[in-house]
């Protein structure tokens, strides 16, 4: 995927919170610890020449030279590039073979923006935790032109004719992806014979095209019940995803499209459709010629499915909050045609960062698995990190489950639960904090770590008694995480009673980048419903959040919502320590809370 450069004003919403300070008077509670090869493409020479991103001329990047390196401030669970730009994540697929998780991604290697050559990067993982270069994948012998976002799909049955017996059916990995020419966006596909490392482009490429430019962003999936492979692609500046079959990877034929649906913005990107699980969701009981996703199971007259399909679509630019967001629709899908169960838009993830999702074509455990690119088009060019640039978001099991939208209705929605595995942690190398029970005599907690390397989790589950405050104050409980090296420097974070929303500033650091780029929205918030309505008057909210040095990600009420956002601290300068405070008596209590600091084992 690559955005094209539009003359377009950007209407720049920045969300102000006004809260009260915490009580100057406090009560201190001590915590106490519980131990715890390139192959060439293969065609006509071509030439192109691509435009700037959309607001990269608006703000010139930080001479991250000049400022020293960035190095420290890596993520170490999130995938980053070697050196270099990285954007959306391509060919996501688990080899069963050697029980190994593979992940491409656009990537510029030789410059921290985005320019040409663009070529696949490659990372695996065995875990969905840690992830180790591999170095690249696939590129274009032409340096001015580019290969841009795709997928990878497991040919088991070599229905492409691409394979012998010498490969494993279970490496058999076919990509198709969009090549970039000065005259059309072009769809190819290249297959690999040594498990995902290097790629064979197919001597009769390209396999599909429409004389367009902004035609790109297949995403190849098996139907079962068609016995065929299903293509979502992007027109996108027709606000089209269209939908097409093959029965061998080569020849496709168009059956259906979905045209301007939801969020529109300047064009859509990256479409995706998956059959997701699920569970415990009855959508009919009792009636007769009823219509249900299949497969279902059927007791008593009740039709109670075991999946429904979902389509992803992400916008560029015009996401509610400025520059790029993902937004999905949950329906049905027969073959040729995706159907919604309703006109609801929803949004992936109400954060800043999370962009161009892709699921994986396979998980070991036959899950559904997706990751984001966790930026932002409209400044991801000129974060001050390098000689890198942007990273992944964690690795998301996605499930479906009714979402309690208010007092009175529930709306069917994807919950988001983090793929961490704890077995690459040293879990004796920090502490666990916890803090439980904590009602009225509960103002002000103070928690330092040991040694933190900018890895931490918190959990909290907290309670809201509305009768104990009215509209005349802001009733807050805030969370400041400080930096190990500049006390000034902290990610504040809280909610906020009488708005029923969290909130998060991240504009507190001695960044540049954040204090000058005018397009870094530095303070964001999500209105997040109860988890559970204890009586009229109390009401129950959850949060896990996971920090890994330059990003955070908010997981709300087991995952019925989701924020990313990336922060800039000096290079290391991590959070080291957790402050709680709340500003009003007897309208909050802290029913669970946990801090700890993770560390990889060495």
């Amino acid at each position: 995927m690559r955005t094209s450069s539009v003359a377009k004003s950007a209407t720049l919403v920045a969300a102000s919170l006004s809260l009260a300070n915490a009580a100057s008077s406090v009560t201190t509670t001590t915590l106490t610890a519980n131990s715890a090869s390139v192959t060439p493409f293969v065609g006509s020479d071509i030439t192109t020449t691509w435009p700037s991103t959309i607001f990269s001329d608006l703000y010139t990047s930080v001479d991250n030279e000049t400022y020293g390196g960035f190095e420290e401030s890596r993520p170490l669970i999130h995938a980053t590039p070697p050196k270099g730009w990285m954007n959306d994540p391509n060919g996501l697929w688990y080899d069963a073979s050697e029980e190994l998780y593979h992940m491409y991604y656009q990537y510029s290697p030789n410059e921290t923006y985005w320019s040409l050559p663009i070529v696949w990067g490659h990372k695996t993982s065995k875990n969905l935790t840690v992830w180790d270069d591999a170095g690249i994948a696939m590129a274009p012998t032409d340096n001015t032109t580019g290969f841009y976002s795709g997928s990878v799909v497991v040919d088991y049955n070599n229905t492409s004719g691409f394979f012998n017996s010498t490969t494993d059916p279970r490496q058999r990995a076919v990509a198709i992806f969009t090549y970039n020419t000065p005259e059309a966006e072009v769809q190819c596909v290249a297959y690999s014979l040594d498990g995902g490392y290097t790629f064979i482009q197919y001597e009769s490429n390209p396999v599909l095209s429409n004389n367009s430019t902004q035609f790109r962003d297949p995403k190849v999936i098996w139907h079962e019940e068609s016995q065929k492979w299903i293509m979502t692609i992007a027109k996108t500046q027709e606000y089209k995803v269209s939908i097409y079959s093959s029965s061998d990877l080569k020849d496709w034929t168009l059956e259906s499209e979905v045209e301007k649906v939801g969020v529109l913005g300047y064009q859509y990107e990256c479409p995706g459709l998956a059959r997701i699980s699920l569970p415990n969701v009855t959508l009919a009981s009792g009636s007769s010629n009823m219509t249900v996703p299949y497969p279902s199971t059927y007791s008593n007259g009740t039709a109670t499915p075991t999946d429904a399909w979902v389509m992803f679509i992400s916008v560029n630019p015009g996401a509610p909050n400025g520059g790029s967001f993902v937004q999905y629709f949950i329906g049905d899908f027969n073959g040729t045609t995706f159907t919604p169960f309703t006109e609801q838009t929803q949004t992936l993830d109400d954060g800043e960062d999370y962009y161009a999702l892709q699921t994986f074509f396979n998980s070991a455990d036959n899950s559904t698995l997706g990751v984001a690119w966790a930026s932002n088009w409209k400044y991801a060019q000129s974060v001050d990190t390098y000689p890198w640039k942007s990273s992944m978001s964690l690795v998301r099991k996605f499930t479906l489950d009714y979402f309690q939208a208010n007092p009175e209705s529930k709306i069917l929605s994807l919950k988001s639960e983090p793929c961490v595995d704890y077995d690459v942690f040293d879990l004796n190398a920090g502490t666990l904090y916890t803090l439980n029970n904590a009602t009225d005599d509960f103002m002000h907690a103070k928690i330092t770590t040991n040694s933190s390397q900018g890895l931490l989790e918190f959990n909290m589950t907290w309670s809201v008694n509305a009768s104990a405050y009215d509209n005349s104050e802001a009733a807050d409980l805030s969370l400041y995480l400080r930096g190990n090296q500049f006390d000034d420097e902290y990610l504040w974070l809280g909610y906020i009673a009488n708005a029923g929303a969290f909130y998060l500033d991240r504009g507190n650091t001695g960044s540049p980048f954040t204090a000058t780029c005018p397009l870094f929205n530095t303070r964001t918030a999500v209105n997040v419903q109860p988890c559970e309505y204890v009586s009229d008057e109390i009401t129950t909210y959850k949060v896990r959040g996971i920090v890994d040095r330059n990003i955070i990600e908010l997981y709300f009420n087991d995952g019925a919502q989701v924020s990313t956002n990336t922060f800039f601290f000096m290079d290391g300068d991590y959070i080291e320590t957790c402050e709680l405070k709340v500003n009003k008596m007897g309208v909050f209590s802290i029913d669970e809370f946990s801090f700890r600091q993770l560390a990889l084992k060495k």
